[in-house]
């Protein structure tokens, strides 16, 4: 159908298409303009609209929030009309019923704008139906010869009066947050007709919306696939494409499919990032976050002081305050800061991320609400023991104090009897999903040297060294996107330690620490010999030139490779919730 002009037909069969989307959803804010294949999703969703035959109208359904303004752009620059509710953020049920009554429709479909696979042919036979059968309300999706479910997702096809039943009858909030499950609930009071896609897109059920980053992963991989081959990125292609290499499905198969009814915890990062801190703790961070969203469905926010830290967390979609805990915020001009303490009764979780040589005052637990979950991530300082859960995602000998005697290491089994629970070990490393990738892809190795310190006077000598060897080089010490690319394509990797040791043994990769502190040279010590390696630790700009060239040169015997370890620290968090735990 083209969207900028209307068959006009006011009769019993005028078929309108409402596309939900708001840009606020909790877990991927403003997914629907998000990019596959550089297209917007919801460009997607609309051109396979416009396709239909079936069509008079298709209408935008949005919300009277300023976040969701784009949208009213979008349909305007589609030629498309805007229904703009001015009622409760979460009644869909209300939303839908009410656009079905301003647009006339009688056979009203429904469709969500995150399924960008959607199927116009699919659709068309869905309202060719209800016209078909006069005394049919609703429309119900049979499985094919083979048992095999639509993979038809998004869609429901019914005439206004079974939307506007549904909404009556939706006398619960989840009921209203919902596409009109009463329909499914209640069945005596509807009037199906049943009907049967073709073959070509039924399959085994596997989710094909876009909730999280992983979903939008999913459907750019397929994109990039079948557009590697010249074919469309479409509903009937892409089932094809799976039945072919079903281990695509793997990028979103962990994501959480949420249920009529869920607990969902907010969560709130604290992080310590930027200048002398680094980024280490913001990535590792970053990737507990996602895959919290993914497996729990919870919606995680952080608070943070830098700017560059501030920028890499948004376009994640994640929310953002501007503060510390446990020492003053950096200030800039124009920007409030906020307090942990102030803003913790919004969340149920917060998770610390923070220098692990720092912490604040004893007491600070019943500051932030004795009632809010805590955990730390890799801290051992006397304050951790207020704490409900330690992570400590390493390979490091490493056992944190107790209270009593903050000097004296004595395991974990005595840390957990001043309070907290208390993880550690390689099945709980945290490797990103871009380590993961490249480590499966294998790059090859084009950098000699990658070095990243905060030290301007190390940098200096390192350069020296590198220029007079002949050697290729990439030297930084402030984040940049292209270092996880940089590190898979280095032979050896120098920097004071921290979390990018894990992700460069992952990627093949020869770690040589130059510390930042005893501190530091004490767990590269460790991670060295848990590894059984010989440890590549420079102790001064004197033989700097000799622990390069034996890391290049030397045979390296590399350790088993890492698994992820971040859904063992998913499920740590989860279990906190559980009624035992309580």
């Amino acid at each position: 159908m083209n969207p900028n002009t209307c068959s006009g037909n006011s009769g019993t069969h005028r078929s309108v298409a409402f596309v939900v989307a708001r840009l606020s959803s909790s877990r991927l804010p403003a997914k629907h303009l998000r990019p596959i294949g550089g297209r917007p999703m919801l460009q997607w969703v609309v051109d396979r609209l416009q396709g239909c035959t079936n069509l008079d109208e298709i209408v935008l359904a949005t919300v009277a929030e300023p976040e969701n303004r784009p949208l009213q752009e979008f349909a305007e620059k589609n030629g498309m009309a805007c229904f703009w509710y001015e009622g409760a953020v979460d009644h869909v049920t209300n939303r839908l019923r009410r656009a079905a009554e301003v647009y006339h429709a009688d056979i009203c479909v429904l469709v969500s704008g995150d399924c960008p696979l959607i199927h116009a042919p699919a659709i068309d036979q869905m309202i060719r139906s209800l016209k078909e059968n006069p005394d049919s309300d609703t429309v119900r999706l049979s499985a094919d010869a083979h048992g095999r479910p639509p993979a038809l997702q998004g869609i429901v096809a019914g005439r206004k009066k079974a939307w506007q039943l549904a909404d009556d009858l939706a006398d619960r909030p989840e009921l209203k947050e919902h596409q009109f499950p009463v329909i499914g609930l209640r069945p005596e009071l509807f009037h199906p007709v049943d009907v049967t896609l073709p073959e070509a897109i039924c399959m085994p059920h596997h989710r094909l919306s876009v909730d999280t980053l992983a979903d939008l992963a999913f459907m750019n991989a397929l994109h990039g696939d079948l557009d590697k081959h010249g074919l469309p990125f479409d509903l009937p292609h892409a089932v094809s494409l799976l039945k072919d290499r079903p281990e695509l499905k793997a990028i979103n198969a962990h994501v959480h499919q949420c249920r009529l009814v869920e607990n969902k915890k907010k969560v709130l990062f604290v992080v310590d990032a930027g200048g002398r801190y680094g980024f280490g703790h913001l990535t590792r961070s970053l990737a507990l976050a996602g895959q919290i969203t993914e497996r729990l469905a919870w919606p995680t926010h952080f608070i943070i002081d830098d700017q560059q830290a501030e920028s890499i967390i948004e376009e994640t979609g994640c929310k953002t305050y501007w503060g510390a805990f446990g020492r003053p915020a950096n200030q800039i001009k124009g920007r409030d800061s906020s307090t942990v303490q102030r803003i913790a009764d919004a969340y149920d979780l917060l998770v610390f991320d923070i220098f692990d040589q720092r912490g604040p005052r004893g007491g600070w637990r019943s500051d932030i609400g004795p009632q809010k979950k805590c955990v730390v991530i890799e801290n051992a300082q006397a304050w951790t023991h207020e704490a409900d859960l330690i992570v400590f995602p390493n390979i490091l000998d490493k056992h944190p104090p107790t209270s009593s005697s903050p000097n004296q290491k004595n395991g974990k089994e005595a840390l957990e009897s001043v309070g907290p629970k208390v993880v550690a070990g390689e099945q709980f490393i945290i490797l990103r999903n871009e380590i993961r990738r490249l480590a499966s892809d294998s790059p090859q190795k084009e950098i000699d040297v990658l070095v990243y310190l905060h030290d301007r006077k190390k940098c200096e000598w390192v350069s020296n060294v590198l220029e007079k060897n002949y050697l290729k080089s990439k030297i930084g010490g402030t984040f940049e996107k292209e270092f996880v690319v940089d590190l898979a394509k280095a032979r050896v990797f120098i920097s004071g330690f921290g979390v990018s040791f894990n992700e460069a043994l992952a990627l093949q990769t020869v770690p040589v620490c130059w510390p930042d502190s005893d501190a530091h040279r004490d767990d590269a010590a460790s991670f060295y010999r848990h590894l059984g390696l010989n440890p590549l630790i420079i102790d001064s700009m004197a033989n700097v030139e000799g622990m390069i060239l034996a890391a290049l040169n030397n045979p390296f015997t590399w350790p088993a490779p890492f698994q992820d370890g971040t859904p063992n620290i998913v499920a740590e968090i989860a279990a906190l919730f559980r009624p035992s735990c309580t």
